[in-house]
């Protein structure tokens, strides 16, 4: 399955829609009317997140443009909430506001995603093969058609069998290694204005350090709250850790 080929021929098709709706809008509207966009907004500041206390201990108080990491163990503890919030604040920064999820494995809890207040009519779902996950995840940023791109790194915890086997296969035939794939993202981010989320597993072992503009550790001692730790920032606060309430924005969100 071409299934990064397939994501850029469905972009190229994503764009000819939003600009036929601009057009419409436009003429039934006037210009004063609500404009649809294909393309991040490139709004001054950090992306705010509407999480109690979580805004006190990022750097500028919200997410960066570029490349966050969110990581925790097993890849639960909170990443999938965090990153849902985010989606939710990336749409909010306008009408036409696109952003998108590249889930592999398919866990993505639909109606836990509506239930956090995220526009499903502005999100778009990529299913990729985990095999091509890096590819497709550098087509999609690279777009420039979205506020907030979630990519799910590493493989579920309790995905099939066959999902498991070709993330394994992935590992040994893989082109890029981590650090070089974050650093595509990276520039590809810088370029777009979007904000890159890599939710990944902490428990994994790490062979380099990865290029990313901001990397929070995140754990939950128990299931009212959320511990948040800076474990990298471009601007040198690390260390700094804070306990927030646990907001479950998806059921079955880690």
């Amino acid at each position: 399955m071409a299934a990064a080929h397939d994501v850029e021929a469905f972009l190229a098709k994503l764009g000819e829609k939003v600009g036929s709706e601009l057009r419409e809008n436009l003429r039934s509207q006037g210009p004063g009317g609500v404009k649809l966009r294909l393309a991040p907004s490139y709004a001054p500041g950090a992306l705010a997140l509407s999480w109690p206390g979580l805004g006190d201990l990022l750097p500028d108080g919200g997410l960066p443009r570029g490349v966050v990491e969110l990581s925790a163990p097993r890849a639960l503890g909170g990443s999938t909430s965090v990153a849902l919030t985010a989606v939710r604040a990336g749409q909010a920064r306008a009408a036409g506001a696109w952003c998108a999820w590249l889930d592999p494995e398919g866990t993505l809890h639909a109606p836990g995603v509506a239930a956090a207040g995220v526009d499903l009519d502005r999100m778009l779902v990529v299913r990729p093969p985990r095999a091509q996950l890096s590819r497709v995840a550098v087509k999609v940023v690279g777009a420039g058609a979205f506020e907030v791109v979630v990519v799910d790194f590493d493989a579920v915890p309790g995905a099939s069998l066959a999902a498991e086997t070709e993330a394994l296969a992935a590992k040994k035939r893989r082109t890029w290694a981590p650090e070089v794939l974050v650093r595509k993202l990276a520039l590809s981010a810088e370029s777009s204005g979007s904000t890159v989320l890599l939710l990944t597993d902490g428990a994994r072992a790490r062979g380099a350090p990865w290029p990313v503009a901001l990397r929070l550790e995140l754990s939950r001692p128990n299931r009212s709250e959320l511990v948040v730790r800076v474990a990298k920032d471009r601007r040198g606060r690390i260390g700094l850790v804070r306990t927030v309430p646990f907001l479950p924005v998806c059921r079955t969100a880690g």
